[in-house]
């Protein structure tokens, strides 16, 4: 049996990580519904984005020609966006597996990595892949100003032709708070990136594009990615705090429980050195 001293050694250095774990949780759950007020406005964006985009597409003459809609190539440019920190369960973990496995599958000739938050960075320089450009706080407060700038550069490589195709890896916040990594086709948009998504209209003949097809689809399209990317930004950050959240609750009743155990082994403990002395 543990000495007297031990076992209340244990017990201050458990109970300074409960306090530490319940204060966590409490910034958690605060952080937590501010980030589900903009999940849910932003998810009615994002589907309004993705609607519009559908019914552009299905109305669009065939003969246009544009940089966004071009067909698939080799060369892959993957968003991949986690967390700036650590003690949220898998969180991390699910979503930078995806993103490994998906960057080392060998159907591309090429694939170009920008990460979002530190856990990003830091696992994908341990695996020994080249990160060409990291944002390390863009993910704990996403702002659709934020987003636009992400936009616009990405845009920019993009149309200097750098690479064929972009996806976003983050973490998809569905109904019930179940958290699901996502590998998300950004770029180039065709009929099969919007295929599952409801069309804002039934298709319309004979719609007319001014000034032109190509020049209102451009401008739809970085409207687009801009929705996307903001979207994703808040999906994984509501994802992330709901996991730390969680995490840390999970943490703290673990810890109350050592507790009661060892304040149960520190009276056994003592009752055992009194018999003894008496």
């Amino acid at each position: 049996m543990s000495s007297i001293a031990e076992i209340r050694h244990h017990i201050k250095a458990i109970g300074e990580t409960a306090k530490i774990t319940r204060a966590m949780h409490l910034i958690s759950s605060a952080k937590m519904k501010k980030a589900l007020q903009a999940h849910d406005q932003t998810v009615q964006y994002y589907s309004l984005v993705r609607s519009n985009m559908r019914f552009i597409l299905d109305n669009a003459p065939d003969d246009f020609r544009s940089d966004f809609y071009k067909a698939n190539g080799r060369r892959a440019c993957y968003l991949v966006i986690a967390g700036d920190k650590g003690l949220c369960g898998g969180y991390n973990h699910d979503v930078l597996q995806l993103a490994y496995q998906e960057i080392s599958n060998p159907r591309h000739l090429s694939s170009r990595l920008v990460t979002f938050g530190h856990m990003a960075t830091d696992f994908f320089r341990r695996k020994g892949v080249t990160v060409d450009a990291s944002y390390l706080t863009a993910v704990q407060n996403p702002t659709i100003d934020r987003a636009r700038e992400l936009a616009a550069e990405l845009c920019r490589r993009y149309k200097r032709d750098e690479f064929d195709e972009v996806f976003v890896i983050f973490t998809q916040m569905l109904k019930g708070g179940v958290m699901k990594p996502t590998r998300l086709s950004l770029l180039p948009i065709t009929k099969h990136t919007v295929r599952h998504v409801p069309p804002m209209h039934s298709p319309t003949s004979g719609l007319d594009f001014w000034p032109d097809a190509r020049g209102v689809l451009d401008s739809m399209a970085q409207h687009y990615v801009v929705g996307v990317i903001y979207s994703c930004l808040v999906q994984s950050f509501a994802s992330e705090n709901r996991a730390r959240m969680t995490a840390m609750e999970s943490a703290t009743r673990n810890a109350d429980e050592m507790l009661k155990k060892l304040r149960l082994q520190l009276n056994h403990a003592r009752q055992a050195a009194i018999t003894q002395e008496i």
